[in-house]
């Protein structure tokens, strides 16, 4: 078995997501170590792969992909080693009265070690309705076993966020069941009884059911058990038990959590399920009004335009299934989040708001993955402002003869419909240059004017498209710059450039933040605490390398972004951030904010760019190169 430690296996996962040779010193810097810690990783990881499976080249360092994909192929317990606080949970889940020496000879720790490490447990379990407690030698964690359960399904959900590594830890976490074994028979008890089950709803329930099958010896208590409430799950569930019977004899279901696996297909089949003693009907009790309500509020806040019949009846649909959703579920998890996040992080800043929004409404909570949901549903039923004007306007020159003008025209607007605004057609330069556009398409041979031009023929070969392919592409790039330029002199305030500060926690880095915004009199007093509030919902730390902090709500005085650049990671949620940018945004200014937001991540998930911007000591040539970069040409064609 190949246990690498956490930072062994972040440096593969980061050269996996490359397609080029790295520096050194730009690994070093993504890694938040010295150039001496990295090259003793990549000996190390060499050597326990026994394969150079990371490559020196006179360049930099890459991943030999075919030694790595063997390395992964060969080795299913290719991993990462347990945290001590995990190794101590899962001794817990089975043996939930203890001592601390039996917890250290079992998971190898000494005593001190095992001490604090239960000490920072208690939080943790408090969070899922449990109670560890630690007297003299006795350890105890007690509580109800769905809440154990929950607490595995986090467990099991921090696993599969991990590129190197899940399946090793999926073995720690649920040794006795395969997941692989559980989805084959979930999907023939569906094919065989024709149910209407989602792939996300699908893909939860497997991991749901795995975690059934593993604490089956610790069956919930039977009135701690929701019931599904329609009778379409019946037949599923008979078909699946029967079926986990044969795949696992060994491992037979008690009467509640047979219960237990009903309600659970209940809900992936969308039916109806209640907790015992649970909340009372969510359309009697006003909860459909009071959801509209929100969405209301959203929509305007946000100044969307969308189907609202759609995109209300999804939304209150979606949420009141969440309201009557057992609050106990083991384990859920949106595949999709992340990459939700990452390209749409217009639509799932609208989506936090509505989440606080209802959350407040309906005192229900929001997950990261649930939040992900509600952007699936804004997606499909709203139009997202464009994060630029991406067409460019352009004048044609051509004269007048038979139907060459319309055939041209016609040929254009075919070949371009989406890059190319042809504002009009003309027989001369000097006639296109009493007309605004960026850009004059001539097929004559007259001198320039004053607009820059292309020139073509006028039969349009595939030569001709190539060239006004590129002349589309040098004047929207240099629209763009202007633009850019204008938004980062408006948005960046060089008083507001850190190098150097470092602090333990996101909490202090946005309090630090604040502050500075708060000081120049661009922000509320209000503004730190909508921060924290954000947060809450969605950490905002994208790639476990930077974060882009800001409020829930437009409540700056005036829009700007205050830019720090660590000297050492800082810890944010689950990353370790090595970049922040706090945004602070005035209402009026939305629109052209999100121009400079979405291609500022897309280019922060650039590990050579991102390295390059965190190496930058001063304002101007950090402000120079951010700009340079947002409208380079692999970005303005982003969609």
């Amino acid at each position: 078995m190949i246990l690498f430690s956490e930072r062994q296996s972040l440096l593969l996962e980061l050269l996996s997501e490359l397609d080029h040779v790295i520096t050194g010193r730009e690994l070093a810097d993504l890694l938040g170590v010295s150039a001496r810690t990295l090259r003793y990783d990549i000996s190390r990881t060499n050597g326990m792969a026994k394969a150079e499976v990371i490559e020196a080249t006179p360049k930099g360092y890459r991943l030999n992909r075919p030694v790595y994909y063997d390395l992964v192929a060969r080795n299913s317990d290719l991993g990462t080693e347990l945290g001590h606080q995990e190794r101590i949970l899962l001794y817990l889940f089975n043996a939930p009265v203890t001592d601390v020496y039996d917890i250290m000879r079992d998971c190898y720790l000494s005593e001190s070690v095992t001490r604090a490490a239960l000490q920072h447990l208690v939080p943790k379990a408090a969070e899922y309705g449990l109670s560890l407690t630690t007297s003299g030698a006795r350890v105890e964690l007690s509580g109800d076993e769905l809440d154990l359960r929950r607490l595995l399904g986090e467990l099991v959900h921090n696993a599969m966020d991990v590129a190197v590594g899940r399946t090793e830890k999926m073995k720690r976490y649920l040794p006795d069941v395969e997941l692989s074994v559980v989805e084959a028979e979930l999907r023939a008890a569906v094919e065989e009884t024709r149910a209407d089950i989602n792939d996300i709803q699908l893909s939860n329930t497997v991991v749901s059911l795995a975690i059934c099958l593993q604490r089956f010896d610790h069956p919930p208590a039977a009135p701690h058990v929701p019931r599904a409430s329609g009778t379409g799950a019946d037949e599923l569930t008979g078909r699946l038990l029967a079926r986990l019977g044969r795949a696992y004899p060994e491992r037979t279901f008690a009467p509640s959590d047979r219960e237990y696996v009903r309600a659970l297909l209940g809900l992936a089949l969308d039916h109806g399920v209640t907790s015992p003693g649970g909340r009372p009907d969510a359309e009697d009790s006003g909860a459909a009004e009071a959801i509209r309500a929100c969405l209301d509020e959203t929509i305007g806040h946000f100044n969307l335009e969308v189907d609202y019949g759609k995109l209300s009846r999804n939304i209150c649909d979606h949420v009141l299934r969440l309201v009557a959703r057992p609050r106990k579920l083991p384990y859920f998890r949106n595949n999709l989040q992340e990459s939700l996040r990452a390209r749409s992080p217009f639509l799932y800043d609208v989506a936090v708001y509505l989440a606080d929004r209802l959350s407040k409404a309906l005192t229900i909570n929001f997950s990261d993955d649930e939040i992900g949901l509600l952007v699936i549903y804004l997606g499909l039923h709203t139009e997202q402002p464009p994060t630029d004007e991406r067409a460019i306007s352009a004048v044609v020159v051509c004269p007048r003869y038979h139907a060459l003008q319309d055939w041209l025209l016609a040929e254009l607007v075919e070949r371009f419909p989406d890059r190319l605004r042809i504002v009009d057609i003309v027989a001369s330069n000097r006639e296109a240059d009493a007309i605004e556009c960026d850009l004059v398409i001539t097929t004559t041979d007259e001198a320039p004017g004053v607009h820059p031009s292309v020139r073509i023929s006028a039969v349009l070969s595939e030569l001709d498209c190539t060239a006004v392919d590129a002349a589309i592409l040098r004047e929207f790039s240099a629209k763009m710059r202007t633009r850019m330029a204008a938004i980062m002199s408006k948005f960046l305030d060089p008083g507001l450039f850190f190098v150097g500060p470092s602090f333990p926690d996101a909490t202090s880095t946005i309090h630090f933040l604040s502050g500075a915004l708060r000081d120049k009199g661009y922000v509320p007093e209000e503004f730190e605490d909508s921060v924290l509030l954000r947060e809450t919902y969605s950490p905002t730390a994208f790639a476990r390398r930077f974060a882009l902090p800001h409020s829930m709500d437009f409540m700056a005085h005036e829009t700007k972004v205050a830019v720090l650049i660590p000297s050492s990671p800082i810890p944010w949620e689950t990353a370790d951030v090595s970049l922040v940018f706090m945004l602070a945004i005035n209402g009026a200014d939305y629109d052209e904010f999100i121009q400079f937001y979405q291609p500022l991540i897309s280019l922060l998930y650039d590990p050579r760019l991102f390295s390059e911007l965190k190496r930058v000591t001063d304002f101007e040539a950090f402000a120079q190169l951010l700009g340079s970069q947002l409208v380079a040409p692999n970005r303005d064609q982003l969609g």
